[in-house]
């Protein structure tokens, strides 16, 4: 094994010797929302910090290292102390011999392209007071750390109650539900988060970026002004290049985060708050989430990007899964969406379908045969869902889980019920015993009542849309456009609320979609003619659940609330009506 070996206290350490390696993580890009950090003042450098879910002591930084890929690079960790704090020490390059784009450059070009590079790093694990941190530099930096035990909201736990609220600069917040949807902001010169368009209610900020006016920091003292941080899963910031000046820092940092409340403006942010693994609920919430691992379409699970990847994401062309105990071997695909990992878990046996996600993972490729190797994550950090237990609901989130607040969920039940009290001129039949299946229901309701035109499976194909849409179940006497969804829970709704701004942002945007269903609806057996310039002014629900449960803020999951409170914020921001009818069973 080649070592990176030397104390830490002694300034001299050998670097290992360079060795080609494929299956290492590739080089991190900068992107259009990276921006150079200021210089630094004397006796400071720009550090990225995590808070580790690790015992504070020697045993604890060993759990804290990603054994898997030091092993695999040859890397070998050197205890030591910083300060008298204990610490571990790792750090070393790896060369690539030749890069993956010379032979498309030399096909190109009939020429020789001959051209490698090497990408280094290192990570310096601390245990101080009681707690346990990682300090990352380079670009392998921070894969040496076991991504596992990482405190993911710590960076931006610190933030919220440092930042100067007037100048933020990054945002990155991910929509609540299954979609995966994440977006970033930059702002160069700084705003005040409320300019953001940030909806409180229907997403959770996982990176904000901007300035501390913090004395006792010393980049700030030293410096006099402001000091640029960076909160996310980590906290991106000068830190103090002494031992002693660094212990400081860092518990400067922690106190900030123990003492300090959270800014008034950014005060939203903390809504949604970690579950702990030692909470009592966490027993009922794995044996929970595990049961549905096991189905083939589970309630209120989903696939998102894990928020370190968003990079790298965009220069992906292929996944390799890899999940023990799950009797299938490892699978490459194009394409990673939930049917993908599912298959994995479907037949595992109880107790192993979460533990196997956890235990597994998802391979990066930047090639669709899977031989160049970008960054290996967990399999579990790609799971978004939702469970209830007792009454509390809970999210899981990037592998961690997040209990709603109070005041978050409040919100959202009195928007929730506000729309559904509203009365609606659509008047639907019931459904009966004899109507099995969504269509059946449609092509009867449409039979009863020739002013409805039957659009159910009436595919729109655009340019935008090459596959297909439907413009809505059944169009209603005055141009509404009705979707229609039955339901065992209501976990499948957020689908039915997404599916209504697809249909109708494709009939008000483009010209394609909209001559499609004009001619569509002009086909059918109770169609009729539409103006050119039709333009949708409503949008109907129509939900049954199953044994007749009524529509109600309690029987909607939170997933299935925040996805109606988006649809109908997005539809009114454009002057359209939104109306959630009830259908009755009989």
């Amino acid at each position: 094994m080649r070592s990176a070996t030397g104390r830490i206290s002694s300034g001299s350490i050998t670097r290992p010797a360079g060795r080609k390696d494929r299956r290492r993580p590739g080089p991190e890009q900068p992107t259009l929302f990276d921006a150079p950090d200021p210089p630094a003042p004397p006796g400071t450098y720009p550090t990225t910090i995590y808070r580790l879910r690790v015992p504070a002591k020697p045993e604890g930084l060993q759990e804290a290292l990603n054994v898997r890929y030091l092993t695999e690079n040859g890397f070998e960790p050197s205890p030591g102390q910083v300060a008298g704090a204990p610490a571990l020490l790792v750090h070393g390059t790896v060369p690539r011999l030749r890069a993956e784009w010379c032979d498309i450059l030399a096909r190109l070009t009939g020429g020789e392209v001959e051209l490698g590079y090497s990408s280094g790093g290192g990570a310096l694990l601390l245990a101080v007071d009681d707690r346990a941190y990682a300090l990352t530099y380079g670009t392998l930096g921070r894969h040496m750390v076991e991504q596992e035990v990482i405190d993911r909201t710590f960076g931006v736990s610190f933030a919220v109650r440092a930042l100067v609220p007037s100048d933020i600069r990054q945002v990155r917040r991910r929509v609540v539900g299954a979609s995966g949807r994440v977006d970033r902001s930059f702002v160069p010169t700084g705003q005040p988060i409320w300019k953001y368009g940030i909806d409180k209610w229907g997403e959770i900020v996982g990176q904000v970026c901007g300035y501390t006016d913090n004395p006792r920091l010393t980049v700030c003292r030293r410096s006099g002004k402001p000091a640029r941080i960076d909160g996310g899963d980590a906290l991106h910031i000068h830190v103090c290049v002494e031992p002693a000046g660094l212990l400081a820092d860092l518990r400067e940092i922690e106190r900030v985060c123990q003492e300090e409340s959270p800014l008034a403006d950014l005060e939203f942010i903390t809504q949604i708050r970690p579950v702990p693994p030692s909470d009592a609920r966490m027993p009922d919430l794995i044996g929970a989430l595990d049961e549905r691992l096991a189905l083939v379409d589970p309630p209120a699970l989903g696939v998102a990007v894990p928020g370190n990847l968003i990079s790298d994401i965009e220069h992906a062309a292929s996944y390799l899964i890899q999940v023990p105990k799950s009797g299938l071997a490892p699978t490459l695909t194009d394409e990673l969406d939930l049917p993908a990992i599912l298959a994995h878990t479907n037949g595992a046996l109880d107790g192993d379908r979460w533990n196997g996600l956890r235990n597994g993972s998802v391979t990066l490729y930047a090639d669709a045969r899977g031989a160049e190797a970008m960054v290996r994550t967990r399999a579990a950090h790609w799971i978004t869902a939702e469970v209830a237990v007792g009454t509390s609901h809970l999210l899981l989130h990037e592998g961690d889980w997040y209990e709603i607040g109070d005041r978050h969920r409040d919100f959202l039940r009195r928007e929730i019920t506000e729309i559904l009290a509203r009365p609606s001129d659509v008047a639907l039949p019931p459904w009966t015993r004899d109507l099995k299946d969504e269509d059946a229901y449609n092509r009867a309701a449409a039979h009863r009542d020739p002013r409805l035109v039957l659009l159910d499976k009436k595919l729109l194909r655009t340019a935008q849309h090459r596959r297909g849409i439907e413009a809505c179940d059944l169009l209603g006497p005055s141009g509404e456009l009705i979707h229609v969804k039955r339901a065992k829970s209501s976990a499948p709704l957020s689908h039915l609320f997404a599916q209504g701004i697809v249909s109708y942002e494709a009939l008000r945007y483009q010209d394609d979609a909209r001559a499609r269903f004009l001619d569509v609806v002009r086909r059918q057996p109770n169609g009729r003619d539409l103006s050119p310039d039709f333009r949708p002014t409503k949008v109907v629900y129509a939900i049954a659940l199953d044994a007749g449960q009524a529509v109600t803020v309690d029987s909607l999951f939170t997933f299935a609330q925040v996805a109606l409170y988006q649809a109908m914020k997005t539809l009114r921001n454009d002057g359209v009506e939104v109306e959630v009818v009830g259908i009755p069973s009989a």
